[in-house]
């Protein structure tokens, strides 16, 4: 009896122990990072998405011990995504809400997130500047925070919002720093979407165009650089609203091949008759080359006859085959081509791959991130972009099928449509990281 109840003691103390060594408690900086690098592999390996039981199990698994009613705004906003798919869902909406109706920045931060998960927590009638929290945010918000909250905002609040939008595009003044000036995009961007005068916002871009071409008159030469490349984006054809639904703007290639050889392509002028899918891409970006296979599924649907599907990318001056470091190509243009005919054959890549004259990051395009497609239909008018190429196949098809059908060509059958999430799954909040990266402008 008595080793008995020492046994049944001992298996008590070791329960107690296990329970104290995990305690439920907000997360420590090197958990958020262990959170979101799994979450960020996890991704990674399920392009098309995995399904909802799956994502559940992973998740309730990664957030075991991590109790969201604990967290600080700070530490709740860095595992939002991670939560909306796991049983600590509701928990973290319930302290997101706790969070918005505090009386400081951080409040106001969390109000403004919790406004753009859904249009039940979004306000509607009154505008984000009433919140308690708003004066203290918006002192140490950069113009880049603030460009984004107008980006936010609807069309009404947008309407109470002139003394607002008029102080911040009073800031963008040739004195302020390429960095700085390149927040004035997003605030033309939103100003052309949500202003009832059309016109307020091209006068805003040709002004913050003025501001950064006095301001590169004066500037360092790498300041100088930034401010130029700056210019060429306000002035693109994205910027100035004369992209979707418009004339490509131009494309000029100096090399091109495809599975066979290759391809005689100087411009889209030579694919003109065709659907159009232009993926911009790098042989460095990783969900880039994770979407080939994506790529190839899209390629062998269709025949090149009707759709024609060009892999955009630009000189790098650097080629990386993949598993091993990057090879040099700087000012061998011949060597770097070269190797992409070798990577196109070790891939599998059997659709074309062009080099353009212009950048990758194309400011005519809207390339600001890669992977980026963009659809043009027979005529060369620009109907979809900002796409993935790991988009699911059956609503890249739909696009593309209509435009087939525009010309009175019959598309092929349609791909299944994926299986749907189990009905109980969590829907999926704005996440943290994507679940379909990119790579955003720049290089390695």
């Amino acid at each position: 009896m008595q080793d008995g109840s020492l046994h049944r003691m001992h298996t008590v103390l070791v329960l107690v122990a296990s329970l104290v060594a995990v305690p439920i408690a907000p997360p420590t900086p090197e958990q958020i990072s262990r959170i979101r690098d799994a979450q960020r592999t996890f991704f990674q390996q399920h392009p098309k998405g995995a399904n909802g039981e799956e994502m559940t199990a992973f998740f309730n698994e990664l957030l075991d011990g991590i109790e969201p009613s604990e967290c600080s705004w700070s530490q709740l906003k860095q595992i939002m995504g991670p939560c909306s798919f796991s049983a600590k869902r509701d928990a973290a909406q319930a302290r997101l809400k706790q969070l918005a109706n505090e009386p400081n920045a951080d409040g106001f931060d969390a109000f403004v997130y919790a406004s753009s998960l859904s249009q039940e927590d979004a306000p509607t009638a009154a505008t984000p500047f009433g919140h308690p929290g708003y004066a203290a945010w918006k002192q140490s918000a950069s113009p880049l925070d603030r460009t984004r909250l107008i980006g936010r905002l609807t069309s009404d609040q947008f309407a109470q919002a002139d003394a607002e939008v008029k102080e911040l595009e009073a800031w963008f003044t040739p004195e302020r720093s390429a960095k700085d000036l390149a927040a004035g995009v997003q605030l033309v961007e939103a100003i052309k979407r949500l202003a009832p005068d059309p016109d307020q916002g091209e006068q805003f871009r040709l002004r913050l165009l003025d501001a950064v071409v006095l301001a590169g008159g004066k500037a360092s030469p790498e300041e100088k650089a930034a401010l130029n490349k700056l210019a060429k984006k306000l002035d693109s054809a994205v910027t100035r609203g004369e992209f979707l639904d418009h004339p490509a703007p131009k494309l000029s290639f100096t090399w091109a091949q495809d599975g066979k050889g290759p391809v005689k392509l100087s411009s889209l002028d030579d694919l003109k008759g065709k659907v159009v899918v232009l993926d911009f891409w790098a042989t460095w970006c990783g969900p880039c080359v994770g979407s080939i296979p994506n790529v190839k599924e899209l390629r062998a649907h269709y025949s090149p006859d009707d759709v024609a599907i060009v892999g955009v990318t630009s000189l790098q001056g650097k080629h990386y085959p993949g598993g091993t470091g990057p090879i040099d190509c700087t000012g061998d243009a011949a060597k770097e081509q070269g190797l992409m005919a070798e990577f196109m054959k070790a891939k599998g890549i059997d659709w074309t791959i062009a080099f353009s004259e212009q950048e990758v990051f194309n400011p005519d395009y809207g390339v600001n991130g890669i992977p980026h497609v963009t659809i043009l239909d027979a005529e060369g008018i620009v109907r979809h972009t900002d796409l993935h190429p790991a988009d699911p196949m059956l609503a890249k098809c739909t696009k593309i099928d209509a435009l087939l059908r525009k010309q009175g060509k019959t598309p092929p059958a349609a791909p299944p449509a994926p299986e749907s999430a189990p009905p109980d799954a969590a829907p999926p909040a704005a996440p943290s990281i994507p679940a379909i990266p990119t790579i955003p402008a720049g290089k390695p």
